[in-house]
């Protein structure tokens, strides 16, 4: 039982100290940054670039229809 407890307390040590030298080899860049990064270098109609421009242009879109729909909400409610 005590072994069990040291390797599953062994595991999850050199996963957390990995993940932190993985943070800060790519310093600190998320997912989403480190893929885009990635994806500027290759060409423009390479099929998995385009996929991931699409996906960004979706994020950014509804990230604005947001932005317009909270604004709106906002102008409706009588100022108190």
């Amino acid at each position: 039982m005590k072994k069990r407890l040291l390797v599953t307390l062994g595991v999850a040590g050199a996963v957390v100290g990995m993940t932190l030298l993985a943070r800060k080899c790519t310093g600190g860049a998320s997912m989403w940054e480190r893929m885009a990064a990635r994806m500027a270098e290759m060409p423009e109609d390479f099929p998995p670039r385009v996929m991931f421009d699409n996906v960004a242009a979706t994020s950014e879109q509804t990230t604005r229809i947001l932005e317009i729909l909270e604004e709106r909400e906002a102008a409706k409610q009588p100022a108190a």
